[in-house]
């Protein structure tokens, strides 16, 4: 007999490990599946021992331990990726269940297609992370040359993408002459292309390219030697969902335990990796820029018109329409990029200043349109937690019926565009617009393929514009400053240069305030000049990459936040924590956030990371999230 220790796979578990009594013996890493409160779940060997060695502790369990049925493994976890996972659990407060459940493909962790069985790699390669900064043209360029590379010395390339729709993008413009050794792996794919794209990563004849998405991009191959992270500064690298992991922190432990190479991609850095490239950390890939060449010019347009009662609030500047409609006459496109959903992001009340939120997220409704059978209907929605309501007549404190439309929405941008260009073809693409992969695919081929139209998007939309247009416009840089993220300036400066690439002649840039130095930079394209700016002021303040942030979020009633904020404050060290209620809090339903700043000598902290381990499940816990309010 023998006392089989696991790992149950399932999202968010709390439970570290499970033991069972087992008649046959399981090598570390297999697949199994074991009984869980009357369900079969899918879990992973992480021990096996014979009885013999530890009747001691058996006779001291306060517990028995179940039999496990004999059963069939379906597959093996490699060493390398148990090992990643181990080292995990030192920086990320989750269990290795949770850990390792986020890391598998989702048919490999319900059992439906067995992981790929290859010897386990012994790679040679420098694994410190290399950082390449230029714009699409240049870098694909720099990505072709390094995959032929890889495949002259008999290896193949993994290539990361944030989306799906990133990695049609990267096929395209991968394929020249290799098209029959690729293979790709994407959520949209279908069940039956899944398992083809399975059966040719099984085969090891000849070297091969695995474009992917990170669900994908764990995958052991024995050849594998390098791996690439396109668009390395995308959010879609940082889930939303427990437990909170960065895949670019984890690509990094998997290519150092694993020796392979790393390579991180995208028009602009993120400032932690450009940082850690000045200091040596990580290693330049070619020549590191200066300043970005790119085509199209930038033009910030200064919006000084006062609205009032004979001329009330214009949304497109005179120069912007007149750009526009020059554009729209030589037949070319448009894509025009608003930062908020909806018809606006706030609703308040004239006159008491009440602010319509949502009773479960807190947050402010968004007022959104839809027609129905012809008819125009009004409702709040919370891109938070996805509840729908009819949107108010009156307030629903004093009565007043005088409600006002806070912020610049993209339904009032489309509304604004019919006014001025009523005989041209507009597309909205948004979350309401473009709910599936195909709906978002189906929106940009109608765009494409109309001469003189007009797109009007979120930055969703980006990832699914595979072809420059010839114009492009920020309808109000201030809505889309207002996001709050203590990586604003970041962001947008990588939006305009990625705004830019995506042009062919001009991005207007439309604003109420003063053009300051982040603007300068980004008409320039002097990216070295914007890193010393923000690096400076993040060592300042003590931000990333200077420090860690450790943010902790509960909710519930004033009495519960007490509670939990009295169990936080006896479990975690607080000389460094700071406690403070979010903005969003409502009177019966507060946001209660807790952020711990770490200096970054003393991270990983042990200590630290068992306490937040500890806590219970209804505290959300991030590890340096892009919000902190």
């Amino acid at each position: 007999m023998f006392v089989i220790e696991v790992v149950p796979l399932q999202r968010g578990v709390q439970i570290e490990s499970l033991s069972y009594f087992s008649s046959t013996t399981y090598d570390i890493g297999t697949f199994l599946k074991i009984p869980v409160r009357g369900k079969q779940i899918s879990a992973v060997v992480m021990e096996c021992k014979p009885v013999s060695t530890t009747k001691t502790a058996l006779k001291a369990a306060t517990f028995s331990l179940r039999k496990l049925p004999q059963q069939t493994a379906f597959g093996r976890v490699p060493a390398s990726l148990l090992k990643t996972v181990e080292e995990l659990t030192n920086v990320v407060p989750a269990k290795s269940g949770a850990i390792l459940y986020s890391l598998l493909p989702p048919d490999i962790r319900d059992g439906s297609i067995p992981y790929p069985q290859v010897k386990e790699h012994i790679g040679t390669e420098d694994p410190t992370p290399q950082i390449l900064q230029a714009p699409s043209h240049e870098r694909y360029v720099q990505y072709r040359s390094h995959i032929r590379s890889s495949f002259a010395h008999r290896g193949s390339v993994m290539f990361v993408v944030p989306t799906s729709a990133d990695v049609v993008v990267a096929k395209e413009a991968l394929k020249s002459g290799i098209e029959d050794r690729m293979i790709s792996f994407s959520p949209a794919q279908t069940k039956k292309k899944r398992v083809d794209a399975y059966k040719a990563f099984d085969d090891l004849s000849a070297s091969k390219l695995i474009i992917c998405t990170p669900s994908h991009a764990y995958l052991e191959r024995e050849d594998l030697t390098s791996i690439i992270v396109e668009q390395s500064a995308s959010s879609y690298y940082l889930p939303r969902f427990r437990p909170y992991l960065d895949h670019r922190t984890i690509l990094t432990t998997y290519a150092r335990i694993t020796n392979r190479s790393l390579l991180f991609g995208d028009i602009v850095a993120r400032s932690e990796d450009e940082h850690r490239r000045r200091t040596d950390e990580y290693h330049t890939f070619g020549e590191p820029p200066k300043r970005f060449a790119i085509d199209a010019k930038l033009t910030i347009v200064k919006q000084n018109d006062k609205p009032t009662i004979e001329t009330p609030f214009t949304l497109f500047s005179k120069e912007l329409v007149k750009t526009m409609s020059t554009t729209l006459e030589s037949r070319s496109n448009i894509f025009l990029l608003a930062a908020r959903r909806g018809l606006a992001p706030v609703v308040a009340c004239f006159d008491c200043g009440h602010i319509f939120r949502c009773p479960d997220s807190g947050t402010p409704y968004s007022l959104m349109r839809t027609y129905e059978n012809g008819e125009e209907q009004r409702w709040f929605l919370s891109s938070t937690s996805g509840k729908r309501v009819p949107a108010a007549d009156v307030c629903e404190q004093c009565g007043s019926w005088r409600l006002r439309e806070r912020g610049i929405g993209i339904q009032q941008v489309f509304d604004e565009c019919k006014r001025h260009f009523p005989d041209t073809p507009i597309l909205l693409f948004d979350h309401s617009t473009a709910k599936t992969y195909k709906r978002a695919t189906d929106l940009t081929k109608s765009f494409y393929s109309h001469k003189g139209a007009i797109m009007i998007g979120t930055t969703m939309a980006f990832n699914y514009l595979k072809k420059p247009v010839a114009l492009s416009a920020i309808v109000s840089l201030d809505a889309t400053r207002s996001i709050p993220t203590w990586k604003a300036d970041e962001q947008l400066f990588h939006t305009l240069l990625d705004l830019r690439d995506r042009t062919e002649k001009e991005v207007v840039v439309q604003t109420r305030s003063e053009t300051d130095d982040l603007l300068v930079y980004a008409t320039r394209g002097a990216i070295e000049r914007f890193f010393d700016d923000e690096i400076k002021l993040r060592e300042m303040v003590g931000y990333p990459p200077f420090t860690e942030f450790v943010l902790l979020t509960w909710t519930g009633s004033p009495e519960a936040i007490k509670t939990t904020e009295a169990l936080v404050k006896s479990t975690i060290p607080t000389g460094k924590a700071r406690f403070y209620q979010s903005p969003l809090s409502q009177p019966k339903k507060i946001i209660r956030h807790c952020l711990i700043r770490i200096e970054k000598d003393q991270w990983p902290h042990p200590g630290l990371i068992e306490a937040l381990r500890s806590l219970p499940p209804q505290i959300k816990i991030e590890v340096n999230p892009e919000r902190i309010v």
